[in-house]
């Protein structure tokens, strides 16, 4: 029997099998890359924390071999100790005044397990351990080194006294003249170091240890594994003078090799924190994070098993993994349920859909049947047919009046084409020799300049409310009283300019710290009638006022040019609005003919007095 064509199945079949595969190819997909970047970003993480505790433990044991290098080098200085290596024959007197000043060494510092001097034969002649007197210490390499490059830290060694493991730091002590008298060596306890290290346990499993420029280990969480080195040592390694009896005195005289080659490449003579990991026979794979110290040539490293971290990661997968069968299953039923109800408000939108697309956005509107997700798309897309045809009314609107100030109005209809009477105060101001400056600049100065200067000027007025009604070039024209009704239009006017040249002289200020030209500006203010309303064709509208008044306020700005010292001048009108206002000073400058007029204007000249204050 031959099955039909996947083109003849119905919809509510193609669709269940749409919202299946939908739902759990994208999931399984989902699922794994999430656990593929989980287990990575886990391990990142892991790697960063066993990075950053190693670094702090460096850090730690870094301080700790500062502060102790600092001590004995106080030491050496210290102007008794110096008197009584010196004296070939100290007396009781300087003896006990030494004796005590390693004792305070010893009680202020419990990581100190002993002090002593040597003479410069290397003969222990003063010591906080009594076993340490009279005994030759020729051999040392903290001996000899102190004495050749003081001062001096060792590597870990046994004590041929104590038998107990130890960092001797030394110090060579000189006279006068600068002539070795001696050496002071302090002896801080293994114990120390170990426990520093010992105790750095990141998870449950985790452990820390500290091995030296050789791989060998020198503190360990396990206590067995102290005095093994990562790598087989050469025998030209163990030939050297820092092997020589180093362990001896606790029954080691062999180090055996941990057959760590991958984490000894990595970790001996490392610069820089870092991460490895090697495969332990009995813990499985681990991972390492490894700090170098910057005092010794030694490094920090912390271990963790790998399983510690990844082992939720695998039960999150399983878990996962019936969560997407569950899902899959769930989805079958539901799809074939919810596929029928879908099919058909669909090919109502699908319908309406080509209606709108035609334009036609009154015709677009889908009725309404249900009120579960499909019935909300249907008020959704109602809702969205029902803006767009707003928005192009708004559109039609909008690309006829550019004038955002009169926006309200226009929506609510209250201004057609054509204009009204009002009472009006104009405020016309222009930069002074913006053409000589203009053609001093390139096109892009010019414009930058004005982009400033005229942001400047907005700022200034917009809190008066005035509408900006023009830029012209670098003139502004700016009317209080239109289109919306205000009171006090001349004091608006007034403070607004006297805001402005106030912006003005801090935008000089910059222009002058970047080695530019200050600009001068003048204002012209005027009251009065003036016809105010949308001037142009049905096609194209601009709100803007027309009259004697607006000439005036030109007219004025002008005048300013004559008067330098005036850079505010305002009609009669103007002036006669302004005398009971504080913070202000009026200055008449009488009659004067103004261009285009055959009546002089009476010209008052505006500026803050002392206790003039910027308030709207």
């Amino acid at each position: 029997m031959r099955l039909p064509r996947p083109s003849s199945w119905p919809v509510a079949l193609k669709l269940s099998l749409a919202f299946l595969a939908v739902a759990l190819v994208p999931m399984g997909l989902t699922a794994a890359y999430n656990l593929h970047q989980s287990l990575a970003s886990v391990r990142r993480t892991a790697h960063l924390n066993l990075e950053l505790f190693s670094g702090t433990t460096a850090a730690r044991l870094d301080q700790l071999v500062t502060d102790t290098s600092r001590s004995v080098a106080q030491l050496a200085g210290d102007a008794e100790v110096v008197a009584f290596l010196s004296a070939p024959a100290p007396d009781a007197t300087e003896r006990a005044s030494v004796q005590q000043a390693l004792d305070n060494v010893i009680h202020s510092n419990p990581d100190v397990f002993s002090v002593f001097l040597l003479d410069k034969a290397g003969t222990c002649v003063a010591a906080t351990h009594p076993d340490n007197l009279g005994r030759d210490y020729a051999f040392r390499s903290y001996y000899r080194g102190a004495l050749e490059h003081s001062p001096y830290v060792s590597e870990l060694l046994t004590g041929s006294t104590t038998s107990r493991p130890g960092v001797f730091f030394s110090h060579a002590v000189r006279d006068a003249e600068g002539s070795a008298v001696g050496v002071v060596v302090l002896k801080l306890q293994g114990e120390s170091l170990m426990e520093m290290v010992g105790s750095l346990r990141l998870g449950e499993q985790g452990r820390g240890f500290l091995i030296d420029e050789y791989g060998v280990v020198i503190s360990h969480t396990e206590r067995g594994l102290l005095f093994h080195s990562l790598t087989p040592l050469a025998p030209e390694v163990l030939k050297l003078p820092v092997f020589d009896r180093r362990f001896s005195s606790v029954g080691i005289n062999t180090i055996p090799s941990l057959g760590l080659d991958v984490l000894g490449r990595e970790m001996i003579g490392a610069k820089a924190p870092g991460h490895t990991g090697y495969t332990d026979a009995q813990r499985g794979p681990l991972i390492v994070g490894f700090a170098p110290m910057k005092t010794r040539p030694w490094t920090v490293g912390v271990e963790m098993p790998d399983a510690e971290f990844s082992a939720p990661l695998v039960s999150l997968a399983r878990q996962t993994l019936l969560s997407v069968l569950g899902v899959g299953l769930a989805v079958t039923v539901l799809a074939l349920l919810v596929a029928r109800g879908i099919v058909r408000p669909l090919l109502s939108l699908t319908r309406a859909a080509s209606v709108v697309e035609r334009g036609e956005y009154g015709a677009g509107r889908v009725p309404v049947h249900s009120e579960d997700e499909i019935g909300a798309l249907t008020r959704a897309f109602n809702t969205m047919t029902a803006g767009l045809a707003e928005r192009e009314r708004e559109r039609d609107i909008f690309g006829r009046v550019v004038s955002p100030e009169v926006r309200e109005k226009l929506l609510g209809g209250e201004l057609r084409l054509g204009g009204e009477t009002r009472r009006v105060a104009v405020l016309f101001s222009d930069i002074r020799g913006f053409s000589s400056l203009s053609e001093r600049m390139d096109p892009q100065g010019v414009v930058a300049l004005l982009n400033e200067y005229l942001t400047e000027m907005t700022e200034a007025v917009r809190p008066y409310q005035g509408y900006i009604n023009n830029f012209i070039g670098d003139a502004i024209v700016v009317v209080f009283g239109a289109p919306i009704d205000q009171t006090g239009i001349e004091r608006r006017a007034a403070r607004a300019a006297l805001a402005m040249q106030e912006r003005l002289a801090v935008l000089n200020a910059r222009r002058v710290a970047r080695g530019e030209f200050p600009l001068e500006a003048g204002i012209g203010l005027c009251a009065g009638e003036a016809v105010a309303g949308q001037i142009g064709s049905p096609e194209r509208l601009l709100y803007t006022v027309i009259g004697d008044t607006v000439n005036i306020a030109a007219r004025l700005e002008s005048l300013t040019k004559d008067y330098p010292e005036h850079p505010i001048l305002m009609s009669r009108s103007v002036a006669e609005g302004l005398r009971s206002e504080s913070g202000l000073r009026l200055e008449s400058l009488g009659l004067i003919a103004v261009k285009g007029r055959a009546e002089p204007v009476d010209v008052s000249a505006l500026h803050a007095s002392a206790d003039h204050s910027m308030v709207a």
